[in-house]
């Protein structure tokens, strides 16, 4: 992929034009596609040939603004990579390895031969998210007198799955084949995080202007869509208003908004004599099963923003948060305009990281096997519908966040097998408190929003000390919504390693009668089950279960595998009994 982003054109500035200014600096482009917007996008003949386009004409002066060249960088990708530009020549590789290495573990660092008299690398790091903080960080920052230019690189993958990211593939809608001749549903997009804000009732008239012409004048400074839910939950003291675009738009938006509710409500409490200088908080909005996350590990993440942009962050923290009609929870920014506006960024940042993680698990399930056919925050009752609601009522007020894609447990399949059955699962002992909660209020919320029954076990002799058993007895719908609750409680605590792929261990069983069908000739169906789930499955062999009626299956995985391998298990269950029903039926039938 040689692609070329040419940003800050004049507005009159056409193909030929830009075709004529860089060959200049012989540099020859193809495929040029220029916007009216003062943008456009062309391509080199190989990747030499771009990496000269940016170091030569990157700040070119053209009809009197300085155009910006970088690689261009497919919507929604995955990269891990940046192009570091600008470098002084006499900085050593120990100290620019020192400079890298403060955003990320470095995997591997390569420099370009440039005819400038500056240095250039190219950086690739172990994750996504450390390459773009990178990004962020080192763009600008001077270096021995020297300013860095940093530039985002496309990822190979890219080229390869261009819509990887916001699209899913469509076998996880149902109809399709997986066996040698595979098939697949057309692909359906992936639904983007939006940002969400709270603002005053009494100063939405003032965001919308008169005729809309406020808000039609941020949009277009933006390029942001925005919605402003006027209507939604009458008499509320907030209004919410959803924010559609990439990061950097959804910010200008938001802090373009927090300027006028700001300026309104100095307006109106100077007037009646009551302003202290106690400006109004920015408020946006977050889904209960990222939020977690968003703090981490002993409130790291809200601390490293707060100290960054110098403001204060506080989170609604309260139980209640979480029930039927009320997914999200507020986050209120405290501090100068321009400092909360930051702070957002980096915030929603975060959230879409782990929301695309999320969303990423979900989806990826094999198309003969759709598991759980849905996003894991879906899993709060109400939240079916069109998307995120306002605070307090139910979620279809058309906000259209989710769409049809945010569905319930995909239980349909499950309809012959909805009869209670008990799984286990084994959690880190020293987590035990935070899983029960203050006088048992965690597990009895957990409880009563599964609609199951979860006990955590005392522990006996022989038990493993490191790890407590959690029994959960509930139908399959129970199973998913109790164990969703104990995978990120886990989480939020920091019990898991990484961010999204924490293992635990859980158990069900089955009974002995028809192990043999489960397991499958040489062990075949197990084999098949652990490849297409990513799980690990451990069956007892039958030596071990001699005179048992039940028998332990043990599965590890992360929570989507685990999931995965207990719908299939049922599945398989089912069929066993069924066969054996029809057996007796023929057996029956045959004396008579």
């Amino acid at each position: 992929m040689n692609k070329l982003y040419i940003g800050n054109l004049p507005q009159d500035v056409n193909e030929e034009g830009l075709c004529s200014a860089f060959s200049s600096c012989h540099i020859d482009l193809t495929h040029v596609v220029v916007n009216a917007k003062g943008f456009a996008f062309a391509d080199c003949k190989d990747a030499t040939s771009c990496d000269k386009a940016i170091e030569a004409m990157n700040g070119f002066s053209l009809e009197g603004k300085e155009m910006s060249v970088e690689m261009s960088v497919p919507r929604g990708s995955r990269t891990k990579k940046i192009y570091v530009r600008n470098i002084p020549s006499h900085l050593n590789w120990e100290d620019l390895d020192q400079m890298l290495a403060v955003y990320g573990n470095v995997e591997n660092c390569e420099q370009v031969s440039t005819d400038t008299d500056t240095a250039s690398v190219k950086v690739t790091y172990a994750t996504r998210g450390e390459a773009h903080i990178a990004f962020r960080e080192l763009n600008g920052k001077t270096v021995a007198d020297s300013e860095l230019r940093v530039s985002l690189l496309p990822d190979p993958s890219d080229a390869r799955n261009s819509r990887s990211r916001n699209f899913i593939n469509g076998s996880n809608y149902g109809g399709g084949v997986f066996n040698n001749g595979q098939q697949f549903n057309r692909q359906k997009p992936l639904p983007e995080l939006p940002t969400r804000m709270l603002v005053p009732s009494q100063y939405v008239g003032a965001i919308i202007g008169k005729g809309g012409e406020s808000i039609r004048a941020i949009t277009q400074k933006t390029h942001a869509r925005i919605d402003v839910h006027r209507k939604d939950n009458p008499g509320a003291g907030e209004k919410a208003i959803t924010i559609n675009g990439s990061a950097e738009a959804c910010g200008e938006a938001v802090k373009a908004i927090l300027e006028i509710v700001r300026e309104e409500d100095k307006n109106a409490r100077t007037t009646e004599g009551t302003y202290q200088d106690d400006e109004v908080p920015l408020k946006i909005l977050a889904h209960n099963s990222l939020i977690g996350r968003l703090i981490g590990k002993e409130g790291r993440n809200l601390k490293a923003v707060q100290e960054k942009v110098e403001t204060k962050i506080a989170i609604s923290n309260s139980v209640a948060d979480v029930h039927n009609n009320n997914a999200e929870r507020t986050i209120a920014i405290f501090g100068e305009t321009e400092k909360c506006a930051q702070a957002e960024v980096l915030l929603m940042e975060k959230l879409r990281s782990c929301y695309e993680n999320d969303m990423l698990a979900a989806y990826q399930q094999p198309p003969n096997f759709p598991g759980i056919s849905m996003n894991p925050v879906s899993m709060f009752p109400g939240l079916h519908g069109n998307g995120f609601g306002m605070r307090g009522e139910p979620f279809h007020n058309g906000s259209n966040f989710m769409a049809a894609n945010f569905r319930g447990p995909n239980v349909a399949g499950d309809a012959k097998n909805q009869q209670s059955e008990t799984c286990t699962i084994y959690i880190p002992a020293e987590s035990v408190g935070a899983m029960i909660g203050s006088k048992g209020s965690h597990i009895r919320n957990v409880s009563r929003m599964a609609n199951s029954s979860i006990k955590i076990v005392p522990p006996e002799e022989g038990d493993d000390e490191k790890h407590r058993r959690v029994t959960i007895m509930g139908n399959p719908e129970g199973q998913w919504r109790s164990q969703y609750c104990i995978f990120d409680k886990l989480k939020q605590e920091g019990y898991f390693e990484t961010e999204h792929e924490g293992r635990l261990t859980s158990e069900m069983t089955i009974p002995a009668s028809i192990v043999g069908r489960v397991i499958g000739k040489g062990g075949n169906n197990v084999r098949e089950l652990q490849r297409v789930t990513s799980s690990e499955v451990v069956i007892p062999r039958q030596t071990e279960t001699e005179g048992m009626e039940e028998v332990p299956v043990k599965i590890v995985g992360h929570f989507f595998a685990i999931q995965s391998a207990q719908r299939k298990i049922r599945e398989l269950l089912h069929k066993a009994r069924e066969a054996e029903r029809i057996g007796k039926m023929r057996m029956h039938n045959g004396s008579n």
